[in-house]
């Protein structure tokens, strides 16, 4: 019955979404970019009218994030010939990226209005308006999908010794009861709605279902499925003082299934908070009261007895954009899951971590689009309140978790991205029925709208 609680810890810690489908920052241009950046605008200053030059100069500005600079010379292209569609469509395209909505749906009108416009250049145009629809609307759905295989070298995270301790005394798992490895398919799904609320403070109603499962293709029993729902208002405070800070109360509730049968259902609130504390250092905070309710089932017979209780959780992160194409990242976790009848299982967990997020430039298929690599280390420290007695009457369960990743993303348009990584989950124990060490590697597809 630990193991099951086990199974949730991980895949809870592992479980993230979300991402702005068209969300495209400028990058660090490298010593070649700047040098052909230099020799672009000189040659722009020697033919102002030449539209070649113009047009390359455009593009080497878009590359390193000179959107402005880009601007000025395709609008100077219109100036000298006016019937260029495809310029009006890069046009609108770097307005949406400013954020420049209104100005973007004209000249994306207006390359749409060319009976000429190639099927794929119209096609991205039309993306770009159904997109600067959605985010004029009071009401608009995002969100992201991603399906991927992985494979795991102890897919049910059990013991690597077949000697544990039962009743104070060693005793020997049989085999299936150790680490097993195993592939499995992966798939997950976030949809977020949010609804301007259009008051002075930018109050918006936001409401998000997390959903995730994976199915193993022979431990059945490391099956785990997921969804969550939050919702709640998010607003500005303390306007005119600080520059974003805002609040959102929200109420919360979610399932989780092990092994095909139901293990919990939770319900809550919390509060999240947001801040920026300076132009380059954001922090994201939250706190959650959750109660949990645990069926009885074949699977967990004495589910309710064991695990029914309250959890009590705060995370704060630090996000801090070194470079353009470099942030930093720093967390810090703290939960307290309090029983009702059976204190060997409450535990208080404090954690902390930190991550590095590298943005390149593609080195392969020469698109726009930069790839990024992300690595991440996080520790946690569990300690629980008394002995299990059916363990160990003489020993309280202590526990460390050491949890590393390593990810390569690369898109494949705006929307589209190839996801692979590595990672490493190491949980040592003063009990060896607990200690594990899971290796894993994963591939998979994700889609943003």
């Amino acid at each position: 019955m630990g193991g099951v609680r086990r199974f949730v810890s991980v895949w809870l810690v592992w479980l993230g979404l979300g991402a702005d489908a068209f969300a495209q920052g400028p990058v660090d241009a490298t010593p070649e970019q700047e040098r052909q950046y230099n020799a672009a605008f000189d040659e722009m200053l020697k033919q102002p009218a030449n539209l070649d030059v113009l047009f390359k100069f455009a593009t080497i500005a878009t590359q390193i994030g000179d959107y402005e600079g880009a601007i000025s010379a395709l609008e100077r292209m219109l100036l000298i010939s006016p019937d260029l569609p495809r310029v009006r469509l890069e046009l609108g395209v770097l307005y949406f990226r400013l954020g420049s909505y209104e100005v973007a749906r004209t000249y994306l009108e207006t390359a749409l209005a060319s009976p000429a416009l190639p099927p794929e250049v119209r096609s991205r145009a039309e993306q770009f308006m159904a997109e600067i629809s959605k985010r004029q609307s009071p009401s608009r759905f995002l969100g992201e999908v991603f399906a991927g295989v992985r494979y795991q070298s102890n897919a049910n995270l059990g013991p690597a010794t077949s000697a544990v301790r039962l009743f104070g005394q060693v005793a020997n798992l049989n085999q299936s009861s150790l680490g097993t490895a195993d592939w499995g398919v992966v798939g997950s799904a976030m949809v977020r709605h949010i609804y301007d609320l259009q008051t002075q403070d930018r109050a918006q109603m936001e409401t998000q279902l997390t959903a995730y499962a994976n199915r193993q293709f022979q431990v059945s029993a490391a099956n785990v499925a997921i969804l969550d729902l939050t919702t709640g208002p998010r607003f500005q405070v303390f306007q005119g003082i600080f520059e974003d800070v805002t609040l959102k109360p929200f109420a919360t509730a979610g399932y989780i299934w092990v092994n095909d049968t139901p293990f919990y259902g939770s319900y809550g609130s919390g509060l999240e908070s947001g801040v920026l504390l300076t132009s380059k250092l954001r922090n994201t905070s939250n706190f959650v009261w959750r109660r949990q309710m645990h069926p009885d089932t074949w699977y967990v017979p004495f589910n309710s007895l064991l695990f029914n209780g309250v959890e009590f959780s705060a995370n704060t992160t630090f996000q801090y954009a070194l470079t353009e194409s470099v942030s930093l990242f720093a967390n810090g976790a703290a939960q307290r899951y309090q029983t009702d009848n059976a204190p060997w299982q409450s535990y208080q967990l404090y954690g902390v971590g930190g991550a590095m997020q590298f943005r390149f430039e593609d080195p392969l298929f020469n698109s726009k689009l930069p790839w990024t690599i992300g690595l991440a280390a996080n520790v946690q420290w569990w300690s629980y309140d008394q002995p299990d007695v059916v363990v160990d009457p003489a020993v309280t369960r202590q526990q460390n978790d050491t949890i590393l990743n390593l990810t390569l993303s690369v898109p494949f348009d705006e929307r589209t991205t190839l996801t692979v990584s590595a990672g490493r989950f190491v949980r040592s124990a003063n009990l060896p029925n607990y200690s594990f060490v899971n290796n894993s590697t994963l591939i998979g597809v994700s889609w943003r709208f």
